[in-house]
C-alpha cells in the first residue's frame, strides 16, 4: 500500500514539530528547588532556639523572595530520634539546601542522610569542630557559618600576641574539659611563636574566693592572666578579687562573663577587665519589625535571618551549582561577611575582645587600654 502525503497534512506536521521543539526549549533540562529546607528544634528542652531561629527565617523569607521561594521546617528537638525522623520528612521535599542544625547530633544525622544526595547543609547553630574535622572524610555536603567551639580561643591567642607580647602573663583554668580544651592548643601555639606564657595554673571551682590564686599570680612576677572558666560565677570571683585586693592585674576573661553589664554587682568590677565576646547583632529595619511585633531582639534571631540570605544567595540550578557557590562567593549578609574556607568552615569569626568601662563592654581601642 502507497502512503501519499498531502501538503496540507505535510504543513500541519512540520508546524506541531516546531510547536514542541519551542515548548521543550522552553522548559530547562535542571530546574532550581524552589524549597529552602529547615532542620530545627520546635519541641524539647532547646524548642525556644528553634523558635527564635524560624522568626528570622520567616522574616527573610518574607522580605527577601517574593514568594518565589518556600520553607520548609522540620523539627529535629535536638534528639537523635525526632532528628532521623526531620531528615526524612526533609529528604521527601525538593529541597535546593537545608540550613538550621541547631545542634551537633542532629546536623551529623542529616549530613549522613544527605550523603548521596549532595545537597548541601548549611550548619548556622551546631559548633563541634569534629563537623568540619570528619567533612571529607566522612562525604558530608556540610558547610558551617556557625563558629566553631574553637573561635573563642583563636581570637584570646591574637589578643595575647597583639596586647601582651612584651608583658610577662599567666595561663589559668578551671580545670573543666572546656578549660583545659581552651587553653592546651593555646599554649603550644604561643609557645611556637616564641610567646609561651610565664606561669601557668588551674584553679578550684565553684570557691567563694580566689584570693589563694590571684596571690600566686601576683608572686610568680606577672602583671596579666587570660583566665579560661565555664562559668560566670568562677570569673566574678576572681574579677572582684582583684579589684578588692587591689592587685591591677590585666584580666581576659572568657565568654561566660560576657553577662557582666547585667549584672548586679557588676559596680564592684573596677574597669580594665576584658571579655572574650560575640559581636552584637544590629539591623535598623529588623529591630524596628521586631519592636512592631513586640518581640525581644536576639541573637538567635538574627541567625536564622542570615542563614536564609546565604542560603537563597547560594542556591544554584542543582546540588552541584549550590555547593560551587557555597565554596567561591562571599556572602554579606545581616551579622557580617560570611566565606567558606575549602573545609566548609566560616573563615570569618565574630568573636571578640572587650574592655569592661564600668559600665558596659565596649569595643578595645589603643585610648582605652591605657586607661
Amino acid at each position: 500500500m502507497k502512503f501519499v502525503w498531502h501538503k496540507s497534512k505535510l504543513h500541519f506536521a512540520a508546524l506541531l514539530a516546531l510547536t514542541v521543539m519551542t515548548f521543550a526549549a522552553l522548559i530547562p533540562s535542571q530546574s532550581k528547588a524552589e524549597t529552602i529546607g529547615v532542620s530545627i528544634p520546635l519541641s524539647g528542652p532547646f524548642a525556644e532556639l528553634g523558635r527564635k531561629f524560624r522568626t528570622g527565617a520567616n522574616l527573610a523569607m518574607n522580605r527577601l523572595t517574593n514568594g518565589e521561594h518556600k520553607l520548609f521546617i522540620a523539627d529535629d528537638g535536638c534528639d537523635p530520634d525526632l532528628a532521623r525522623l526531620a531528615a526524612a520528612d526533609l529528604q521527601s521535599q525538593s529541597t535546593g539546601i537545608i540550613t538550621g542544625f541547631l545542634c551537633n547530633e542532629a546536623a551529623i544525622i542529616s549530613a549522613n542522610a544527605f550523603r548521596e544526595s549532595k545537597i548541601p547543609l548549611l550548619i548556622a547553630g551546631a559548633r563541634s569542630v569534629r563537623l568540619i574535622k570528619d567533612r571529607e572524610r566522612e562525604g558530608w555536603n556540610l558547610w558551617r557559618m556557625s563558629q566553631g567551639d574553637d573561635a573563642p580561643a583563636k581570637i584570646a591567642l591574637d589578643a595575647i600576641t597583639d596586647l601582651w607580647r612584651a608583658e610577662p602573663y599567666a595561663i589559668i583554668d578551671d580545670g573543666t574539659i572546656y578549660g583545659r580544651n581552651f587553653t592546651d592548643s593555646m599554649q603550644i601555639q604561643l609557645e611556637n611563636a616564641g610567646l609561651a606564657p610565664q606561669f601557668t595554673d588551674a584553679f578550684r571551682a565553684a570557691q567563694s574566693t580566689q584570693a589563694g590564686l590571684l596571690r600566686r599570680l601576683q608572686g610568680s612576677g606577672v602583671t596579666a592572666a587570660l583566665v579560661a572558666a565555664s562559668t560566670t560565677e568562677d570569673l566574678f570571683t576572681i574579677a572582684l578579687d582583684n579589684s578588692r585586693l587591689g592587685l591591677n592585674l590585666k584580666l581576659i576573661a572568657t565568654e561566660a562573663l560576657g553577662v557582666l553589664p547585667f549584672m548586679e554587682e557588676a559596680d564592684l568590677i573596677d574597669p580594665g577587665i576584658m571579655v572574650i565576646v560575640e559581636k552584637p547583632f544590629f539591623d535598623e529595619d529588623i529591630e524596628t519589625y521586631l519592636t512592631e511585633k513586640e518581640i525581644l531582639s536576639d541573637p538567635q534571631i538574627y541567625m536564622g535571618y542570615a542563614a536564609i540570605e546565604v542560603a537563597l544567595a547560594s542556591l544554584g540550578e542543582n546540588p552541584s551549582t549550590t555547593t560551587e557557590n557555597l565554596a567561591q562567593k562571599t556572602f554579606t549578609t545581616t551579622i557580617g561577611e560570611v566565606n567558606f574556607d575549602e573545609n566548609g568552615n566560616n573563615l570569618e569569626n565574630t568573636y571578640e575582645v572587650r574592655r569592661w568601662n564600668g559600665q558596659e563592654l565596649v569595643p578595645i581601642t589603643e585610648s582605652s587600654l591605657t586607661q
